[in-house]
């Protein structure tokens, strides 16, 4: 699977990267996702909550806002997309 996790200021896209993963199924796992994409975003990781993790699995996407972190971050949104796999919907 494929997620694209994208910081925006000002309703402008500041840095995004599209990362590949095996399928998060637990909160712990999906902790762990976010960890390694922040990482590759050089941004704080935010305090992830199980509301996060189902918004995640429900509906393919979760938010943070700086509240959200315990470090300062210089935009206003983190967002987290499920990309589609493409192999699946062209059968």
């Amino acid at each position: 699977m494929k997620v694209w996790a994208k910081t925006v200021c000002e309703e402008k896209i500041t840095r995004d990267v599209v990362y590949e993963y095996e399928h998060a199924q637990s909160l712990e796992q999906f902790s762990s996702l976010l960890r390694n994409i922040c990482e590759q975003l050089d941004i704080p990781t935010p305090v992830v909550t199980q509301v996060n993790f189902v918004h995640y699995t429900m509906f393919n996407n979760t938010r943070f806002k700086p509240r959200d972190f315990v470090e300062y971050v210089d935009f206003d949104l983190f967002e987290l997309e499920a990309v589609p796999d493409e192999r699946k919907r062209t059968k």
